[in-house]
């Protein structure tokens, strides 16, 4: 059914066209056709809300959509909290916080179309903490997870890379890790999968767990014979994991397939608190 237009009963009405009705004393009730048709009409705009606003109980509340950055970085926020636990929570913590920035400046440059200011604080606040405090850990661990008397040496670029060099046509260890015979060294790497996953007294050391997991054959230069000392012994644990003690080259080894030519005589075994 259309709707009566009442602007136009109120256009083709005259002022003075009025009906009157006998009251209850006898006196007649008049009401003017023009005034009543406006008051309808005037009555009809008023509950004629603009766009996105909405009143309910004499009180005005404005709605305005959210950028889709604004949540994210409250969820990368809260997801960052795992930067306590492991490094990958940093890189995470990073990504809120640059989603929260560009939330806010979105927001700001908006001129209040868009909604959503607090969440993004909070998911940039959230980020923020949980950046500084795991990089903070990390640095924390690096610095103090080596045990005194024994120096840091990085298996990969100190050892595995050194590779083995020529001498008078023989085959011979780089210098540098020549040097290292003999010598208390600290590293990290992973423990190469056996059958024995429970007291282990020895095992093979490996630069990175590539050739661990996959079950890959070591290159000579990559894999150490760690040796517990005596009545020590460890677990398997297939992530990174800290070995410290002394160093030493073994000519004779690299006959059979898993057969290093480095043994480490280890006195200290770690899993690694920090992931550099």
């Amino acid at each position: 059914m259309r709707p009566f237009p009442l602007t136009s009963l109120a256009d083709n009405v005259r002022e003075d066209d009025s009906f009157a009705f006998p009251g209850p004393v006898g006196r007649p009730i008049s009401f003017s056709i023009v005034a009543m048709s406006q008051a309808v009409v005037s009555e009809s705009f008023e509950h004629t809300g603009t766009s996105g606003v909405s009143h309910e109980g004499g009180r005005e509340f404005e709605y305005r959509p959210v950028p889709v950055s604004a949540p994210v970085s409250l969820i990368l926020g809260l997801c960052s909290a795992m930067s306590l636990l492991t490094v990958a929570g940093v890189p995470v913590a990073f990504f809120g916080l640059v989603i929260g920035a560009a939330a806010l400046l979105k927001i700001a440059r908006s001129g209040g179309e868009f909604g959503g200011r607090k969440l993004a604080i909070a998911g940039l606040t959230l980020s923020t903490l949980f950046f500084v405090t795991g990089i903070g850990k990390q640095a924390y661990a690096y610095a103090t997870e080596v045990p005194e008397g024994y120096a840091r040496t990085n298996f990969t670029y100190d050892i595995a890379k050194k590779g083995f060099v020529q001498k008078n046509g023989v085959g011979a260890f780089h210098d540098d890790v020549a040097a290292l015979d003999g010598q208390k060294i600290f590293l990290k790497g992973y423990m190469y999968p056996t059958n024995q996953t429970r007291n282990i007294q020895e095992f093979i050391f490996c630069k990175d767990s590539g050739e661990c997991c996959f079950g890959g054959q070591p290159a000579l230069t990559d894999m150490i014979l760690v040796r517990m000392g005596e009545g020590q012994t460890v677990d398997y644990f297939q992530g990174l994991i800290s070995v410290a003690g002394t160093f030493h080259l073994n000519a004779s080894g690299g006959g059979a397939d898993l057969s290093p030519v480095y043994s480490l005589d280890a006195t200290h075994w770690a899993i690694s608190s920090s992931a550099f």
